[in-house]
């Protein structure tokens, strides 16, 4: 009896030390909880990651209808099923010829650019609408490949939209005046809505038609002096030796991308020449070698990288003798 009487007195000793240590324990202050500003997390962390950060289209796996569970149904995400692709009517040839982040990258480049153009009226009619035409056109443009890009690219749903309105401005922006200089403005302020995620307003009148050709789209001059920009002060210089090309890789890319781009679109009906089987020659020429660079960058291959970039300069120089 007296050794169960000393076994009961420890247990609830024991329980008497445990409740007071965890009274301790609570007692103490607890740190708060963490604050986030969101400004600050918008910047380092991606809002879609789908959309903005994947390269390239998905493996086929993950693209294609398959039957699902019982239980399911194709596309669904219960069950184990795969989504539905949502590939909006486009189709592949896009996807093959300029990336995702490329285009995300450049339409993000020209809202910076176009801020600085569209600052005052003085500047912009001082010379600025020049540069505003060339930015608008290539935005139209880069917008048009958007509304049929067969994968996950940002703005698909405001894309037939922003085409025409960028079209439009870059078309009266021909001059620089009081007018073009308030449209330009106007969709610059549209644009950073874009970047910054929010959709753009529809305008009145007749709906954007997905079959537009690009006579209605862009013009050829102004693609003509990014083409320039992206070769001559780019690409050219930046394959010209081992060290430049290590040093610039990753615009190499970018750039020679945008160049495949304008090639192909300069062979799609409704462009000046796109009848003529020289000129469209000259552009396929011009369109391959860009994408030989691209290869090159991506086999990390300097002497191909220049060899491909001579090529890009033999077909423009070609085509230039023909129809400048």
């Amino acid at each position: 009896m007296r050794q169960m009487g000393l076994v009961i007195a420890f247990s609830i000793l024991g329980i008497c030390m445990a409740s007071s240590a965890a009274r301790a324990q609570d007692a103490q202050p607890r740190a708060k909880h963490r604050t986030f500003d969101e400004a600050t997390t918008s910047i380092i962390f991606f809002k879609d990651v789908f959309a903005e950060a994947l390269q390239g289209e998905r493996p086929a796996a993950l693209s294609e209808n398959t039957q699902a569970p019982t239980g399911g149904s194709p596309g669904s995400m219960g069950g184990g099923g795969t989504p539905a692709p949502n590939n909006a009517g486009g189709s592949s040839e896009w996807a093959k010829i300029i990336s995702p982040t490329t285009i995300q990258d450049e339409v993000k480049r020209l809202n910076s650019q176009l801020l600085d153009t569209v600052q005052n009226v003085r500047k912009f009619n001082g010379g600025g609408f020049e540069d505003a035409r060339r930015d608008y056109t290539e935005l139209a443009m880069l917008f048009a490949i958007i509304s049929k890009y067969n994968g996950d690219v940002r703005w698909k749903e405001d894309a037939l939209v922003a085409r025409d309105l960028f079209a439009r401005a870059g078309f009266n922006s021909k001059v620089g005046t009081d007018n073009s200089f308030k449209e330009a403005k106007s969709r610059s302020r549209d644009l950073e809505e874009l970047v910054r995620g929010t959709s753009i307003p529809v305008p009145d009148g007749p709906e954007a038609d997905p079959q537009a050709t690009w006579d209605a789209i862009a013009d050829r001059p102004p693609l003509m002096q990014r083409l320039e920009i992206a070769f001559d002060q780019r690409v050219k210089k930046m394959t010209a030796n081992e060290s430049e090309f290590q040093s610039n890789i990753e615009d190499i890319l970018h750039e020679a991308e945008i160049i495949a781009a304008i090639g192909h679109a300069m062979q799609k009906e409704g462009f000046e020449y796109y009848d003529d089987e020289d000129y469209v020659g000259y552009c396929q020429q011009m369109q391959d070698a860009a994408l030989a660079v691209v290869q090159a960058v991506k086999d990390n291959n300097a002497d191909a990288a220049r060899k491909a970039a001579g090529d890009v300069g033999q077909a423009c120089s070609a085509c230039h003798e023909s129809y400048r």
